[in-house]
C-alpha cells in the first residue's frame, strides 16, 4: 500500500485530465480490481487514470505494484499500459509502437535470430529465421488484437512521416491512405508537396508520388494538376459505380429493383440518371455522344 499523497504523476505518458466518471462508479462498486504499477522512487508508471478516480473519490491510499527495473524497461511497462487502451489516436498508438520497437531492440541486442518452429507433419523439425523486430511484432499483436501487418505499418508511418504530415493527419487533413502514399517521399519532399497533396484523391497521389521520386517534387506537380473538387467528385464517382454493381449482383440473384419500396426506386434512378448524363460520365462516353449528335 502507498499513500496517493507520496507517488508522483511526472511520467509523461500517463494520461491525466481524462473523463473518469465511469471508472469511479466501477471503483465504488467493485473496488479497485488493479493496483497501481509505481517503480521504487514512487513515480507511477501505470493506472493515472485510477490514480485520478481514487483521489476524486477522496482516497488517501492504494495497494501498489512495485516494479524495480531498469529505465528502458519502466518506459515500456508505461507504453504497454497506454497500448491496451482504446481512447489512443491513431497518431499516438504510431508512436507508442514505434518508441516500444526501439526499447525492444535496444533490451534485446543480443536476442538469437533463429528459433525452432516445429511443423505439423512427419519431417523433422526445421530452422525458420525471425528478426528482433518480427518477434516484436507477433508480441504486440498478442497484446493488443492488431496484426503484425497493422503494426508494421503504423511503426513504418511514424518513422517515415514528416513532422508537417502528422500535423495534417492530426487536424483531419489527411486520411490515412493519403498518408500511406505521401510518406514514400522523403522528408523533405513530403514538406515541398504536403499542400498540393492534401486534396488530391489517393490514385492520383500514387502517381505524384511515382514522378516525384523519378522526377521531382515539381515535375510531380504539374503532372497532377489539383483541380477544384477533384477529390470529392472522384469520391462521389466511386460510390455511384459500388452501388450500382452491388445493384447488378442483386439482379443475378433474381432481387429486382422493383422489389424495394418506392422511394428507394426513385431515388436509384436520379443517381443512375445524374450519374450517366451529368458529371461522371468518362471522355470517350461524352466523344461518342458527341459523334452521335453530329450524325
Amino acid at each position: 500500500m502507498r499513500k496517493l499523497n507520496q507517488l508522483k504523476a511526472t511520467n509523461p505518458y500517463l494520461r491525466l485530465g481524462t473523463d473518469v466518471t465511469d471508472l469511479e462508479k466501477s471503483i465504488q462498486t467493485l473496488g479497485l480490481i488493479a493496483p497501481l504499477v509505481i517503480s521504487t522512487d514512487n513515480v507511477i508508471l501505470a493506472g493515472a487514470r485510477r490514480y485520478q478516480a481514487l483521489l476524486n473519490l477522496g482516497y488517501t491510499e492504494a495497494p501498489v505494484m512495485v516494479v524495480d527495473k531498469n529505465p528502458l524497461e519502466k518506459e515500456l511497462v508505461s507504453i504497454d499500459e497506454n497500448l491496451v487502451r482504446k481512447d489512443l489516436s491513431k497518431i499516438e498508438i504510431e508512436s507508442h509502437l514505434r518508441r516500444a520497437k526501439e526499447i525492444y531492440q535496444k533490451l534485446n541486442p543480443d536476442a538469437d535470430p533463429e528459433v525452432e518452429i516445429e511443423e505439423d507433419t512427419d519431417a523433422p523439425k526445421v530452422k525458420k529465421v525471425v528478426l528482433p523486430a518480427e518477434k516484436f511484432l507477433q508480441m504486440v499483436s498478442e497484446k493488443t488484437g492488431l496484426s503484425p501487418k497493422q503494426i508494421h505499418e503504423a511503426i513504418n508511418r511514424d518513422e517515415m512521416a514528416a513532422s508537417s504530415v502528422k500535423d495534417a493527419r492530426l487536424k483531419g487533413e489527411l486520411s490515412l491512405s493519403q498518408t500511406n502514399e505521401i510518406v514514400r517521399l522523403n522528408k523533405e519532399d513530403q514538406k515541398a508537396a504536403l499542400e498540393h497533396i492534401k486534396e488530391l484523391p489517393v490514385r492520383e497521389i500514387k502517381k505524384f508520388v511515382k514522378i516525384a521520386n523519378a522526377e521531382g517534387v515539381q515535375k510531380a506537380i504539374k503532372a497532377t494538376p489539383n483541380l477544384p473538387n477533384q477529390k470529392d467528385f472522384i469520391e462521389i464517382d466511386m460510390g455511384l459505380k459500388k452501388l450500382i454493381k452491388k445493384f447488378k449482383q442483386l439482379q443475378i440473384e433474381g432481387i429486382e429493383l422493383s422489389a424495394f419500396p418506392e422511394e428507394t426506386q426513385e431515388l436509384f434512378g436520379d443517381l443512375v440518371k445524374y450519374a450517366d448524363e451529368e458529371n461522371f460520365v468518362s471522355q470517350a462516353s461524352r466523344k461518342e455522344r458527341k459523334m452521335a449528335e453530329l450524325q
